[in-house]
């Protein structure tokens, strides 16, 4: 059985995860949402009890009545006229203290025979209940009750000391709710299907960043094996090529002890810089920015490299416009420039020239670095600053680069909330051009 690689196997789990979370919200809405709409249909219903009660106990009249056909008087408990074929929306029935329905006769047949079983418990006063009654045609009929025990001081002599029970029939409600949870029910689950698709949208989306940083490090692991190889394996053949040779003096192996040491050099600088970008994905690097006198600090920086130059047949002009003080990381800045200047001396033919420019306009720092080699490009001007990558005309042993100074000064921009740049140095060359704020 075939294995799912472990970038299908996050992406199925992520994608597992928010739809289970998509429904569960879902539910939740659902849930609240049918909670206050069941609320608010039973909140109306009592409110409409707590009415009647009221007019019950004052003895108000309601506009029409039911007298089950004989003429109605001023005395007539309030009933109000059915609608269809459903019993009246609100009913009341009298009980004497024997709990005997004295009120029939005002009910009408149809009515009385919905009541005609329902008896009197004391014990419900002053409480609200559901009760479900079936008609004659079989059909169940759902009210909502009170039962109110009405004082012997109370004007209408039919209500007067005995019980009143008040029904509102509340089929429609129950039908109304119903068909609401259906409705909510259908959307609910439409939804949730638009989801799944949401879900893997976002699932994908969320893998595209891991998956890039995955295929990133795997990359930066094989580069790194890969730069930390070539000089160990020169450094060994160099080795056991002296071991086959031991009663040779040293200045017989001078060349093999020159390689070496050269090896060793670009060894150092290769781990140094690797550690340099660990420790910055791991963000233990700290800023330390400090006040800077720039012109002199500058003119101290780049004072050796003119000797540098000069031994490799070059030329180093220094154009040092920026005059004032600027706050800035003196070590990382100076790591910077030692890349960039580093890089434009290597690239430069006997006979070229690397200039640095500086200007300081208000609180920004701008530093340019030209050399007159042959540039770099147009489609390797957008990936120089990528780690390990190196252009072809860059790509041989005689550089020593190892494709992560340019990534590590971009960093160090990044790091001072900066801009950095290349484009090419006219006739010939490349210029790279660093900005950012000194305040």
């Amino acid at each position: 059985m075939k294995k799912r690689d472990p970038q299908t196997k996050q992406q199925l789990s992520l994608f597992v995860k928010e739809l289970i979370g998509f429904a569960l919200l879902f539910a939740v809405l659902g849930i609240v949402i049918n909670f206050f709409f069941h609320q608010s249909i039973y909140k109306n219903i009592d409110q409409g009890l707590m009415t009647q009660k009221q007019n019950v106990l004052s003895n108000r009249k309601a506009p029409q009545f039911r007298t089950g056909g004989s003429s109605s008087s001023s005395q007539t408990p309030p009933s109000p006229n059915p609608s269809g074929d459903t019993p009246f929306r609100t009913n009341i029935l009298v009980f004497n203290q024997k709990g005997q329905i004295i009120n029939a006769q005002m009910l009408g047949n149809r009515i009385y025979n919905l009541f005609i079983n329902t008896e009197l418990d004391k014990s419900e006063v002053n409480k609200v209940r559901e009760v479900t009654l079936m008609s004659t045609d079989n059909t169940l009929h759902y009210f909502r009750t009170l039962l109110i025990k009405v004082p012997k001081s109370n004007s209408n002599p039919i209500y007067a000391g005995n019980y009143v029970l008040i029904l509102e029939n509340i089929d429609t409600d129950l039908l109304a709710v119903n068909s609401f949870r259906r409705s909510l029910l259908i959307t609910l689950l439409f939804f949730w299907i638009i989801a799944i698709g949401v879900a893997y949208y976002l699932s994908r989306s969320s893998m595209k960043p891991i998956m890039d940083a995955w295929k990133r490090q795997r990359q930066f692991s094989a580069n790194a094996a890969h730069e930390l190889r070539t000089p160990l394996t020169v450094i060994q053949n160099q080795m056991e090529y002296m071991l086959t040779k031991p009663k040779t003096k040293v200045v017989d192996q001078v060349d093999a002890i020159s390689t070496t040491l050269d090896e060793v050099r670009h060894l150092q600088t290769l781990t140094n810089r690797l550690l340099m970008l660990a420790r910055s994905d791991a963000g233990k690097i700290e800023i330390r920015k400090q006040e800077v006198d720039v012109k002199p600090w500058f003119e101290h920086v780049l004072k050796p490299y003119d000797d540098i130059a000069a031994s490799q047949h070059k030329s180093l002009n220094t154009v040092l416009k920026a005059d004032g003080k600027g706050r800035f990381d003196e070590d990382l800045i100076r790591q910077l420039l030692i890349i960039l200047l580093d890089n434009a001396i290597k690239y430069t033919p006997k006979g070229g020239t690397v200039t640095v420019v500086t200007l300081l306009n208000r609180d920004k720092l701008t530093i340019e670095v030209r050399d007159t080699g042959t540039g770099i490009p147009d489609a390797d001007k957008k990936r120089v600053f990528d780690r390990f990558y190196r252009s072809d005309k860059s790509r041989n042993s005689k550089t020593g680069g190892n494709g992560l100074g340019l990534a590590i000064a971009k960093w160090i921009v990044n790091q001072h909330a900066g801009t950095i740049t290349v484009k090419d140095n006219h006739p010939k060359g490349t210029v790279f051009t660093v900005g950012f704020k000194v305040s």
